[in-house]
């Protein structure tokens, strides 16, 4: 499973991180979560791509992210190739 933010920063982007990696791993038992980095740019592997790795999400290491404004994943936007 992955977790992607794309666009702009909107209030509460940490706390809908935290929230469905809990309902993910308590409610559906989802044992692997990963948060990409920088928006699409994350996952492909192109100039301007994400030079850092996905990171494991849990609910011990999303535990608190809804006391801190922005994304712990960060964003990006414009067009990204589909391809």
């Amino acid at each position: 499973m992955g977790i992607v933010t794309c666009g702009g920063l909107c209030p509460g982007l940490n706390d809908v991180i935290r929230g469905i990696v809990i309902e993910l791993t308590r409610q559906y038992g989802v044992e692997v979560i990963y948060g990409f980095h920088n928006g699409f740019r994350g996952i492909i592997d192109a100039p301007g791509g994400s030079t850092k790795n996905p990171q494991l999400l849990t609910p011990a290491t999303v535990n608190r992210i809804h006391e801190r404004g922005g994304t712990i994943l960060g964003t990006s936007r414009g067009a990204q190739d589909p391809s």
